[in-house]
């Protein structure tokens, strides 16, 4: 009987399905959206910049995606990081999201490439105590090592008004940033999301999936002039902004799913002025 069941049990750990189950999304906290013209106790949070990169999720033995995808980082990367779990973004400055996605998601990882990426950290998840207290667990690890570039805790700034709030969101934007994190300072942590942790942005960013192209005209001439779309809320539309040349000769597949920006919705619940930003990561 014991033999069946290990051979049962080294079928299931071999079989696809079980592969799916490892790379199972991760339960992290998500962020809900900050909005402007509410009442919202200020005094309760801090901000940090967002950063545009991809998360990472380290288990204290396995780098991992909010997917579940594990990230292979090269050998020299591992014994920068803690003996326990923490989050943070895998970041090479702002406006490089192209590199991170090159580097971080290969197989094989490229130990030249992983040079130009930070592991900036912010959180661990399902620690102990408030977001402060986390934090500064983080921050009295850190103290204790060689300062690297590769690896730092985003840096916390209390929130003193809406004013305060206005002027570090113009500050990251003069900067070419993507926006702002708001987080509970003594909040838990929690799986999914939380009006305990928001992003704020100057625009809207969301995801469809391409159904279709419309052809190119002009300088565009046999190409595809636009993507046509249909988001999560089942509105449909064309996205002609933001792709470049190689795009417009090959587009994302239909059936894919594509992150665009938006600075409003229309009257008709259209997104306003919609431009690609890239194909979406699995």
């Amino acid at each position: 009987m014991k033999m069946k069941i290990l051979y049962l049990a080294v079928l299931t750990l071999s079989h696809p399905a079980y592969a799916i189950l490892l790379q199972a999304p991760e339960p992290v906290m998500l962020a809900e959206s900050y909005q402007e013209n509410t009442s919202f106790p200020f005094a309760a949070y801090r901000m940090s910049e967002k950063l545009d990169g991809i998360r990472g999720i380290w288990d204290g033995s396995v780098l991992k995606s909010r997917t579940g995808q594990i990230i292979h980082a090269p050998d020299w990367f591992y014994p920068l990081l803690p003996p326990f779990p923490v989050e943070g973004e895998l970041w090479a400055g702002r406006g490089n999201f192209h590199l991170v996605q090159q580097t971080v998601l290969d197989q094989t990882p490229n130990p030249e490439a992983w040079k130009k990426i930070s592991f900036v950290l912010f959180d661990i998840p399902f620690g102990k105590g408030g977001y402060q207290s986390r934090y500064e667990t983080i921050q009295k690890w850190l103290s204790g090592r060689e300062p690297d570039a590769h690896l730092r805790l985003i840096e916390q700034y209390p929130v003193l008004s809406r004013k305060h709030l206005q002027a570090f969101m113009a500050q990251v934007v003069r900067q070419s940033g993507e926006g702002v994190m708001l987080k509970n300072w003594q909040s838990a942590y929690q799986s999914g999301r939380s009006h305990d942790l928001l992003k704020y942005k100057p625009y809207i960013d969301d995801e469809a999936q391409v159904l279709g192209y419309k052809k190119g005209q002009g300088k565009y001439l046999h190409q595809v002039g636009a993507l046509y779309v249909r988001n999560h809320q089942g509105i449909r539309f064309y996205i002609g902004s933001g792709l470049s040349d190689e795009q417009r000769a090959a587009p994302p597949p239909v059936g894919s799913w594509i992150t665009y920006r938006y600075d409003r919705l229309t009257d008709k619940g259209k997104p306003r002025f919609p431009r690609l930003l890239r194909e979406r990561v699995n």
